[in-house]
């Protein structure tokens, strides 16, 4: 649990939250000491209590969007877990899209309690560690990887270019003699949805994951 801020001070936790707005205002090339200090109202010499500089700043803020990206939502089954880990990271990542930029810090690393929980009852449930890290590993970074995606690939007016490709195939598809598999598979499909795609796509890797284990325990 985070810190409660006594009345008339400016607390580490404090000048990060603000430091995390202005970037999902302003993305990390808008992030500035004195607009942080403006945030906070506080002169801004008063912040490198905080930190020596603007770069450990951003090392504190990937920190703590660390900690907000892995939070412990109390399932009993890894795979109920980390099912549901995944959908938190796709939902603050669209939420706060801007945050992305800071994903490719190379910042130390921390203690991530709901990670070594899942990995225990991976292994728990007969999973050798490393194969147990591959898989959460490899969990992690394909949901991050499904909302970069949805995020690059927008018009410059921020609507999604999947949804014009989606129209466009299905427009092609109406016509198409060669791919009737294609033309079925549109027919049946109202509109392009990413939530359903992402849910699909997480289900059946999950499920996935869960297949070398039960085979090896068959053995």
């Amino acid at each position: 649990m985070r810190r409660q801020r006594p009345r008339g001070t400016i607390t580490q936790d404090a000048v990060i939250d603000a430091a995390l707005v202005i970037v999902d205002r302003a993305r990390v090339d808008g992030l500035t000491i004195r607009a942080v200090a403006r945030q906070v109202g506080a002169p801004p010499m008063s912040l490198y209590s905080h930190f020596a500089n603007k770069e450990q700043l951003l090392d504190l803020m990937f920190s703590e969007m660390v900690r907000r990206m892995y939070p412990d939502q109390g399932h009993a089954s890894w795979q109920s877990e980390l099912f549901a880990l995944c959908q938190h990271i796709r939902s603050l990542l669209l939420e706060h899209p801007n945050w992305t930029a800071l994903l490719s810090r190379l910042a130390a690393q921390r203690s991530v309690p709901v990670r070594e929980r899942i990995l225990a009852m991976m292994v728990a449930d007969g999973m050798s560690p490393d194969v147990a890290l591959m898989a959460l590993s490899g969990a992690v970074v394909s949901s991050t990887g499904f909302v970069l995606g949805e995020l690059t690939l927008r018009t410059s007016e921020g609507e999604s270019t999947l949804v014009h490709h989606y129209e466009r195939l299905r427009e092609w598809s109406e016509t198409a003699e060669d791919a009737p598999v294609t033309s079925s598979a549109m027919a049946k499909t109202s509109r392009y949805d990413p939530d359903a795609i992402f849910l699909f796509t997480l289900r059946a890797l999950v499920q996935g994951i869960s297949v070398p284990r039960a085979s090896a325990v068959g053995t």
